[in-house]
């Protein structure tokens, strides 16, 4: 019992710093909402809060995967981390990621075999992913394609999402454009992520900013977010006729990020970048909610 408390105390600092679970389950929430609206699902408090169980314990247990990963890596580069500064040990996120695997089994069977068929397959991906898919350390001094390759696990969650909210669903057009808009958020949220500050990269070799630079960066940004814009525009014409009602809505969040996108290639402190950040999310999620509310 002291060993369960002891690592609950680790675990609750560990989250603030680099699972922070209120974030992400806000922000997990406007997506599924609207995947379960384009599917034609009800989206209940049954299939919202299954769905958030799963994928909070799904992006836990890919993130231990990390942790292991990039131990050594960390112990070098990032020494103030909670692992490698000793805040937590590999063995308590072990014990972590055993739970949320059980949660993830158990809930995903509750949802349904389809739900716990493609849980399964996400889950041997990640243990392949766990083994840097059997290449080695090799595979990892190609940045891009490993951290594409590695995305994949992120972007499967939106499939198994549809599957709790509809274990029938085929992929319809406005399927497959919802699908688009939402990896394209993922993508942008794990590109953000990677964004430092000039003179803020470290000797990890493991932001965009340490290859791209910056101003490309931000212009990597900027096209993927005018995508997104796009995915979400196209969606809504396939549900409703009249853009009356959320094209305002729509202009002025495109406007509040492409603003702050500005604001930080001018400024270029941290503050900035957060604030950046934080405008794409509060886009991406006021889009997701415009299209649960356009059913």
């Amino acid at each position: 019992m002291t060993g369960a408390i002891s690592t609950a105390r680790h675990f609750y600092f560990y989250q603030k710093e680099r699972f922070p679970l209120i974030v992400l389950g806000l922000s997990l929430l406007p997506a599924i909402v609207s995947s379960g609206a384009v599917v034609g699902a009800q989206v209940d408090s049954r299939f919202v809060l299954t769905a958030l169980g799963i994928s909070l314990a799904y992006l836990l247990h890919i993130r231990v995967i990390d942790e292991f990963r990039d131990y050594a890596h960390d112990l070098e580069h990032h020494a103030d981390r909670p692992v490698s500064s000793g805040a937590i040990t590999l063995a308590e996120l072990q014990r972590v990621d055993w739970l949320a695997l059980l949660v993830m089994g158990v809930v995903s069977a509750y949802a349904g075999f389809q739900a716990l068929l493609v849980a399964g397959v996400m889950v041997l991906y990640s243990h392949v992913a766990r083994r840097e898919f059997y290449m080695g350390a090799r595979f990892r001094r190609h940045f891009f394609l490993y951290n594409a390759v590695n995305l994949i696990q992120i972007l499967l969650l939106q499939l198994l999402v549809y599957t709790i909210a509809d274990p029938t669903f085929s992929f319809t057009t406005l399927i497959v454009v919802h699908f688009l808009f939402t990896s394209t958020g993922t993508i942008i949220f794990e590109f953000l992520r990677k964004v430092k500050n000039p003179g803020a990269d470290g000797s990890g070799k493991d932001t965009y900013t340490y290859y791209l630079g910056l101003n490309t960066a931000l212009l990597v940004y900027a096209i993927l977010a005018a995508l997104n814009i796009t995915l979400f525009a196209n969606a809504m014409a396939l549900m409703v006729s009249s853009i009356v009602y959320w094209l305002p809505v729509a202009v002025v969040l495109a406007g509040g990020a492409f603003g702050t996108l500005l604001v930080h290639l001018v400024a270029r402190v941290e503050r900035t970048n957060k604030l950046m950040q934080l405008s794409f999310i509060v886009m991406y999620g006021g889009y997701n909610i415009l299209l649960f509310l356009a059913i």
